[in-house]
C-alpha cells in the first residue's frame, strides 16, 4: 500500500529544491516543506500522540494546514480536518459523532480523548492504514463520519494526471478550504506528483488570477464571480488556470458556454464523484460540447453498475442505482455498520445516488441526495438548519431545501412559519449559531405547513413554493 506521506517524501528526494507549498506568506520548496513536516511530527509525538490516533485538525486554509496535515499521517495518525471558521456549536456536533483524541488548531494542540478510536476496516487492517476521517450525508441527510485509507487515493493520484493531461510543472491553485474532500485532493495530488500548490485564504477573483497558475478545482458557484471580474478588466483573462475542473453540482450548460466565451483559451472539466466512491467520470471538452447534460464517462480504473431496487442489473437507458467497483471505495461509516453495508453490493459501492447509463457508455445524474445542499463549496445538512431555527423561539415550523440558482446552482432554501418574530430577527439569531455559507438565503413565509394524510409535513408541496413564489417571498441571493 502506498501511504500518501511517502509519496510526498519520494518527491522530496527527488526534487528537494523544487517549489512545492505557497500561500500569502510562506514558499517552501520540496526540502524545505518536509523538513517543516518532520518538525510537526517531532511536535505530535512529544506531547504523546500515537499511531493510530485520530486528529482534528482546524487551521485557516494555508501552508501550515497541510504541513500539520502531513505530519499527522507521518506520525501514522488520521486527520478529521474541520473548517477553522466553524462555530462551537458546529464542532460539538461533529466531535459528538466521534470524539478525537487531540485537537490541533494554530497554536494550540490539545488532548481530547484517550478512548481507541473504533473506527470501519474493510479492505485494511490497521488504523493507521486510514488517513482521513471526514464528513457527509447519510440517509437522514445529518452528517455522517466516513473513512478513507490512504490507498484509496494514492492509488488514483495517477489517473488523476492523465485525464486532466497534468505534468510536473503544474501550479495547483487551491481556492477553497481543504476540509472539502474535493479541494484535499488536488493539493496531495500535487504534492505526490512533484507539483506546486498554492493556498488562498480566502476565495477573491483577483486573488485567483493574480496567483497566475496553470490548474484548479472549483465548484459552479465560483464561475460567475470569475466572469463579473474580467468583465471590467478583460487584459487578465489569460491568467485564468489553463485547466479548471468543475466538481460538486452538475454544471449547467448554460454557464458552460459562457465561460467558454469569457475563456476561451482554459479547457473545463467536470467530473462527478462522491466520498464514497472517489472520481467515478469526466466531462471532457469533446463530451461537453455532444453531450452537456452527462457528467461524461467512467474514467479507467472505475467499473460501472446500473441496479434497480432487486438488485439486478437494468437495461441500458433505464434508471437505477449508482454502483461502482473502484479502489478509490471508503472503508465505512463510523459506528454504523447498517449504512456502510447499504452502500456495497458484490465489491460494488454506492452513493445512493440514481443514474442513467447511455448506449455509449456516458452517464447521467437523475437525482442525489436531497437532504445534503452544496452551498458555496462546502456541505449543509438540511436537518441541522431545521433543527437549529427550530431553536428560536417564535419559529414554530421550519423546513430547508435546495433551491436552484442561477449563479450559484445550489443554495441554502427556508419555509417557516413564525408566531410575534420578525425574519431579521431569526436570521440574527441563527447567525450566531451557525457559520455563514449555512444561513439560508431564500426564505418563505407560510400561515401553516401543508400535511399529508398521516399527519407528516408535505415537503413535496412546500418545496414548490420555491418556484411558484407562494407565501411571502424573501431573496438574500
Amino acid at each position: 500500500m502506498k501511504r500518501i506521506e511517502e509519496l510526498v517524501f519520494n518527491q522530496c528526494q527527488q526534487n528537494p529544491d523544487r517549489l512545492a507549498l505557497s500561500d500569502s506568506i510562506d514558499e517552501l520548496s520540496y526540502s524545505q516543506m518536509w523538513d517543516c513536516v518532520c518538525k510537526a511530527e517531532k511536535q505530535l509525538q512529544e506531547k504523546g500522540m500515537e499511531k493510530g490516533e485520530l486528529v482534528a485538525l482546524s487551521m485557516p486554509n494555508n501552508a501550515e494546514a497541510v504541513v500539520s496535515f502531513l505530519a499527522i499521517l507521518k506520525a501514522g495518525g488520521i486527520v478529521m480536518l474541520l473548517h477553522n471558521e466553524l462555530t462551537e456549536a458546529e464542532v460539538d456536533t461533529y466531535f459528538s459523532i466521534q470524539s478525537p483524541n487531540w485537537l490541533w488548531k494554530t497554536s494550540s494542540l490539545t488532548k481530547i480523548s484517550e478512548e481507541k478510536t473504533m473506527l470501519p476496516l474493510r479492505q485494511v487492517n490497521e488504523l493507521s492504514d486510514l488517513f482521513l476521517f471526514g464528513f457527509t450525508s447519510g440517509s437522514t441527510g445529518r452528517p455522517k463520519g466516513y473513512v478513507k485509507s490512504h490507498h484509496s487515493w494514492s492509488s488514483s493520484f495517477q489517473e488523476w494526471s492523465d485525464v486532466f493531461s497534468l505534468q510536473k510543472h503544474e501550479k495547483v491553485l487551491i481556492p477553497l478550504h481543504i476540509s472539502y474532500s474535493a479541494q484535499l485532493y488536488p493539493v496531495l495530488h500535487a504534492l505526490c506528483s512533484g507539483m506546486h500548490a498554492i493556498m488562498l485564504e480566502a476565495f477573491t477573483p483577483s486573488a485567483v488570477f493574480k496567483k497566475e497558475a496553470s490548474c484548479m478545482s472549483i465548484t459552479p458557484a465560483l464561475i460567475f464571480p470569475l466572469l463579473r471580474y474580467v468583465q471590467s478588466r478583460p487584459k487578465e483573462k489569460r491568467l485564468l488556470p489553463k485547466t479548471v475542473i468543475s466538481v460538486g453540482n452538475k454544471l449547467p450548460p448554460s454557464v458552460r458556454k459562457k465561460f467558454s466565451q469569457a475563456f476561451p483559451i482554459a479547457a473545463l472539466y467536470e467530473y462527478y464523484g462522491s466520498s464514497e466512491m472517489g472520481f467515478v467520470t469526466v466531462l471532457s471538452l469533446d463530451t461537453a460540447e455532444t453531450m452537456p447534460h452527462t457528467v461524461g464517462y467512467p474514467v479507467d480504473g472505475v467499473d460501472v453498475l446500473i441496479l434497480n431496487e432487486r438488485g439486478k442489473e437494468v437495461e441500458k437507458g433505464d434508471k437505477g442505482t449508482l454502483f461502482v467497483k473502484t479502489n478509490q471505495a471508503f472503508e465505512g461509516f463510523v459506528n454504523d455498520s447498517e449504512e456502510t453495508n447499504r452502500s456495497f453490493f458484490n465489491g460494488y459501492v454506492t452513493s445512493h445516488d440514481i443514474a442513467i447509463q447511455l448506449q455509449d457508455g456516458s452517464i447521467t445524474i437523475v437525482g442525489r441526495d436531497k437532504n445534503v445542499i452544496k452551498s458555496s463549496g462546502s456541505l449543509v445538512y438540511a436537518e441541522e438548519i431545521e433543527e437549529l431555527l427550530l431553536q428560536i423561539p417564535g419559529v414554530s415550523e421550519a423546513a430547508v431545501f435546495s433551491v436552484v440558482d442561477a449563479e450559484r446552482s445550489e443554495v441554502v432554501g427556508a419555509a417557516i412559519v413564525l408566531e410575534n418574530i420578525s425574519l431579521s430577527d431569526v436570521r440574527q439569531a441563527l447567525t450566531k449559531r451557525v457559520s455563514a455559507y449555512k444561513i439560508p438565503r431564500v426564505w418563505r413565509i407560510l400561515k401553516s405547513f401543508p400535511r399529508m394524510k398521516n399527519g407528516k409535513i408535505d415537503k413535496a408541496t412546500i418545496y414548490s413554493y420555491f418556484t411558484e413564489k407562494e407565501g411571502k417571498t424573501y431573496d438574500f441571493i
